[in-house]
């Protein structure tokens, strides 16, 4: 039945659809005012966590207020759908603009990536993580400016186990390796995600391009994208180093914050337009330079990592650095703030102006500039004091106080407790190297390490397609453990391990899938062991109970045996049982052959 009616909105034509539900344009009919109304996908309002979360994540976003961020006008449920109303941006799609074929200009490119750049510092200092940055919520409006949309709506799918229609949480061609791996995003996750988008504009398509999931998440782990100069020669060098280093795989590797990416953005295009302008103060013959020697040529003319040390002052560098850690850990406590909220049955809930976050002037102006600047002269003075402080109050823990949080994480044997111990870890195996307990707390390490592994090569178990890109000792693991039945998993990995396991010197994918592989055979062996146990003591019930009605009921006795050759001969470990269920059978065969011999009498 189509949709008239949501809240206070007359709902029209489709304007949009996507895994996760479809976008109405609608109209207020109190007020007058159109919006954007998405409705999520009905089979998520039967997800009990889903929409237990789904008003108090709403919650969260209510502190947005941004002009580069879609703003949020209302939300509800009604008739079996949970949806919520966005402000209506008249104009295109980034990805839109890609699939009708226009290639953006450096220029352009990085003035989109500098608008960005303010939305996500407005969000990651609410505490607020998109997780799903890609250029399909990326809104070009009629005056040419970026709006940000589905701000959080990624975070609210992370809380339940359900996807609709098959759909991904998250873009794999955006996404970044940590988050592919499942483990925790941060603020960095999204500008390596803002990186792909770049590459996107500039190139045409995302950094990695395969024919299945399973071939871009792979890409994603291990391959480097193809440089960009290669595919859009016009990309001033220092652009491209830009790029490469949003995209490094490991998050400390790349550009801290927004606000240290838009200042390292703003001062590279300023830095170029100088570079590429002529100086009318020179002589003649040294006033004109092509364009060809000043971006696509050899020679490089901005060092990305001397920029962003020279462009920005060494407190203002200093204070992104402190900022990106605090980022990193705002929107997990934003998420533990969210779910001990009270969600509340309201038909639907306008968002009043004044309950949006405070509104400012977010042009690129002197204001923010001056506000950063004083924020960081009192950082200064005050991480200062405190450093006069923890000079003298600050020593190493002892071992036995690490010690004893490890083994705390580790005597239940989860995982998830283990990994929160992984720093206490590290700083263990670092500042203890002689203690004999070292050897002990390595291996928890390797059990996380092998975990973490295993997750990553699950993931592409499950969306293997095409494995040609894959070594054959990963795809021979890849095969086996998909697999359900335990003997023959057990057999196939035993099987990899007896054809590599002695090759010199295999590569790390190589190494990695043995290492696993042993891990699996020693778990599944253990598994077996158990489960095999129990049959043996069920099976030799069976041959018991069948030897005392061989008797009486012969016929059901042969049925028995027979049953039992016929399930277990299989299995090694029940290889005397099944011997002993044959002769029984056959002396019982033998022993009716001969009764029903006929007897002729005396000859």
């Amino acid at each position: 039945m189509a949709l008239e009616i949501l809240g206070p909105y007359r709902i029209g034509d489709p304007i949009g659809r996507g895994g996760m539900g479809t976008v109405y344009r609608g109209v207020n009919e109190e007020t007058g005012k159109s919006a954007a109304v998405k409705v999520l996908s009905s089979v998520l309002y039967n997800d009990d966590t889903f929409r237990e979360r789904f008003e108090a994540e709403i919650e969260t976003l209510k502190t947005l207020s941004h002009p580069n961020i879609v703003q949020l006008y209302g939300y509800g449920k009604e008739d079996g759908h949970l949806f919520y109303a966005m402000e209506l941006v008249e104009g295109t799609s980034l990805e839109e603009e890609l699939q009708n074929g226009r290639r953006f200009q450096w220029r352009e490119a990085t003035h989109i990536g500098i608008e960005v750049c303010r939305a996500l510092k407005h969000a990651h200092d609410c505490g607020v993580i998109h997780r799903d940055l890609k250029p399909a919520n990326l809104l070009l409006n009629d005056q040419d400016q970026i709006k940000l949309a589905d701000f959080g709506i990624a975070k609210l799918f992370g809380y339940t186990q359900m996807t609709a229609q098959g759909a991904t949480l998250g873009t794999a061609d955006y996404m970044a390796p940590e988050q592919a791996d499942g483990r925790p995003v941060t603020p960095r996750s999204d500008l390596y995600s803002l990186g792909s988008v770049l590459y996107a504009l500039l190139s045409g398509r995302p950094p990695f391009r395969g024919s299945s999931m399973g071939e871009v998440l792979h890409m994603l782990h291990y391959a480097d994208p193809t440089p960009i100069r290669n595919l859009a020669s016009d990309v001033p060098v220092a652009l491209e180093k830009i790029i490469n280093q949003l995209l490094e795989k490991e998050p400390q590797k790349r550009i801290p914050t927004a606000l240290a990416l838009s200042n390292v953005l703003q001062a590279t295009e300023h830095a170029l337009t100088l570079e590429a302008k002529p100086n009318i103060d020179e002589p003649s013959d040294n006033r004109t330079r092509t364009e060809a020697s000043v971006f696509p040529g050899d020679r490089t003319l901005i060092n990305v990592t001397a920029l962003y040390d020279s462009k920005i002052p060494t407190r203002a560098k200093d204070a992104a650095e402190k900022e990106s850690e605090e980022h990193d850990t705002k929107a997990s406590r934003a998420a533990d703030a969210s779910s001990k909220r009270t969600t509340t049955e309201s038909h639907f809930t306008s968002v009043a102006k004044q309950e949006l976050g405070r509104s400012r002037d977010y042009a690129v102006g002197h204001d923010d500039n001056l506000l950063v600047w004083l924020k960081v002269s009192m950082v200064a003075v005050v991480v200062g004091m405190i450093a006069l402080v923890i000079g003298y109050a600050i020593r190493p823990e002892s071992p036995e106080r690490l010690f004893a949080r490890i083994e705390d994480a580790a005597k239940d044997n989860e995982l998830y407790r283990l990994k929160q111990a992984e720093d206490d870890m590290q700083s263990f195996v670092q500042r203890h190297p002689n203690d004999p307990r070292v050897a002990y707390v390595e291996g928890l390490l390797e059990m996380i390490r092998q975990n973490r592994d295993e997750q990553q090569f699950e993931t592409r178990a499950k969306n293997l397609v095409d494995a040609d890109s894959l070594t054959p000792v990963e795809r021979a693991y890849l095969e086996a453990i998909q697999f359900s039945i335990p003997d023959q998993k057990l057999a196939r990995l035993i099987a990899l391990v007896d054809v590599y396991g002695e090759i010199k010197d295999p590569p790390r994918e190589a190494r990695s899938c043995l290492a696993l592989a042993r891990r699996q055979i020693l778990a599944l062996q253990d598994a077996i062991d158990t489960t095999s146990e129990m049959q043996l003591t069920a099976i030799a019930d069976r041959l018991v109970y069948a030897d005392q009605i061989s008797g009486s009921e012969p016929a059901r006795a042969v049925s028995i045996w027979r049953g039992i050759i016929e399930l277990y001969s299989d299995k090694p470990w029940a290889v005397e049982l099944v011997d002993q269920a044959r002769r029984c059978l056959e002396t019982e065969v033998n022993s009716l052959e001969e009764i029903s011999k006929p007897d002729f009498g005396p000859q």
